[in-house]
């Protein structure tokens, strides 16, 4: 016999609100535009985080009073759910911010069916074996239906829908996040608590076992340059010698040349659209760069300022000169910001330590001075805490 599942008869979308067809036959005058417009506010009206919820539960309010209930409902429920830290804070004010971090983590993972903890937890009689198999079962399947979501305008988190505030205080790598989750800590436990995350990051790479690291290759037994041999072996994942062995001679050559050939013309086309050679990531230099020159009435310079160093044979590139004057801009992550990581923070993207970063930083400074320039130093999170200061001090040292 049929379970009691198979017995539902699927509703048709002619019978629910949820779907434009419903307005189309309850209305037939209204365009198909403000049918499928009428269907997503009943959807949304359906969501206790969206403000239609609230018009359409409390129709004799104004949109203010609908505002503070719905923040007053999700703050209530933010804090009597076990994934929020608050509710820990609550109910152990006793312990650390770390322990409770800790207890809320283990919560959030056993909650997540994403984790292996989940099923661990659900399924305590069964072997490991047996709980990745069914982890795996279900990733897959989740992974496969997120297929094509979240991606352009689609993310709700993509620059097309957010400001650069939002993102930021959506990021564990930004203080701004801390300060969103955490109002109540001061300014120096919103900086611990952000080089406590990095730092985490940087053990966790180092101690990883991943063959695009070379610990895996030195815990091997590797010395240091068979492990550098191996790793870049691992690295090169496209190369004429691969091609020819995957395609053919004939047809792997022309892949590779094809290849090539788009990297030559992305990079011409980087340089034509960014011609000063800063990076993506150095926007906020790019927008005082864009405000000094409108200030001091001059053409914004394409190129970077570059100054020989002959202690150390080789050359430094400088962001912006003007006269004997010298602006460096610093992003927190590339050149880690001293108040943010500490020196034995690992960059995973320069696969150097802070340390390291700091003493090439002191040298490109110490050269500057030695042909005469004086230097400042504007650093990212400066700028993303005070535009219009870091603006005005950029110009006040420009024209003393």
């Amino acid at each position: 016999m049929a379970g009691k599942k198979g017995m539902l008869i699927k509703k048709n979308h002619e019978d629910s609100p949820k779907f434009a067809e419903y307005y189309k036959k309850e209305h037939p005058e209204w365009s198909n535009e403000e049918c499928e417009n009428k269907a997503q506010w009943f959807k949304r009206s359906c969501n206790y985080q969206c403000i239609e919820y609230y018009e359409r539960k409390y129709p004799e309010l104004s949109y203010e009073e609908h505002l503070k209930i719905k923040e007053n409902l999700i703050e209530q429920k933010r804090n009597n759910s076990k994934t929020n830290i608050k509710y820990w804070i609550k109910r152990y004010p006793e312990k650390s911010l770390e322990e409770l971090e800790e207890l809320r983590s283990k919560v959030a993972k056993e909650n997540n069916k994403c984790n292996i903890e989940y099923w661990i937890k659900k399924y305590p009689e069964k072997t490991l074996e047996e709980l990745k198999i069914l982890h795996l079962s279900f990733y897959k399947s989740w992974y496969k239906k997120q297929e094509g979501r979240g991606k352009g305008e689609k993310n709700c988190n993509s620059k097309q829908n957010t400001t650069q505030q939002q993102r930021n205080a959506n990021s564990p790598r930004n203080i701004a996040f801390y300060e969103r989750k955490y109002p109540e800590l001061s300014h120096e436990e919103h900086l611990k608590l952000l080089q406590d995350f990095f730092n985490k990051n940087a053990l966790a790479i180092k101690h990883a076992v991943k063959t695009t690291n070379i610990e895996y290759y030195l815990n091997q037994g590797m010395s240091e340059q068979e492990a550098k041999l191996a790793l870049h072996k691992r690295q090169t994942t496209f190369s004429l010698e691969k091609c020819i062995k995957k395609y053919g001679e004939i047809e792997g050559l022309k892949k590779f040349s094809d290849r090539q050939q788009k990297w030559l013309k992305n990079l011409q086309h980087n340089f034509t659209k960014n011609g000063d050679g800063r990076s993506p990531q150095s926007q906020f230099a790019k927008d005082i760069i864009k405000k000094c020159c409108k200030y001091l009435n001059i053409s914004i310079p394409k190129k970077e300022k570059y100054i020989y160093d002959q202690k150390f044979n080789r050359a430094y590139s400088y962001d912006f000169l003007f006269k004997n004057k010298i602006i460096e801009f610093q992003g927190d992550y590339w050149h880690c910001n001293p108040n943010l990581y500490d020196a034995s923070f690992y960059n995973k993207t320069k696969k150097q330590i802070a340390k390291d970063i700091w003493e090439y930083d002191k040298q490109k400074l110490e050269c500057a001075n030695l042909y005469g320039y004086d230097v400042l130093y504007i650093w990212e999170y400066d700028y993303n805490k005070n535009k219009e200061e870091s603006i005005n001090k950029c110009i006040q040292f420009l024209t003393t």
